[in-house]
């Protein structure tokens, strides 16, 4: 990935998407038994996951290319 990939990740608007993607993580992750990470560690281990994800639903996805 190239460096200009991560600049919109101190926005505002990349921490709704990740805030959502988290939600969307636990909803998942809901059932008895099951075991989901909280916020921050979601947001450690899947990082540059989602930096891809949010260039893609914004139409940056040659930003993704390494």
């Amino acid at each position: 990935m190239q460096d200009i990939a991560f600049r919109d990740v101190f926005q505002d608007k990349f921490a709704g998407f990740t805030t959502r993607m988290w939600l969307d993580y636990c909803d998942e992750n809901s059932s008895f038994g099951s075991h989901a990470d909280d916020y921050p560690t979601y947001l450690v281990n899947n990082f540059k996951w989602l930096v891809k994800k949010y260039n893609e639903c914004n139409g940056n996805v040659n930003l993704n290319v390494k």
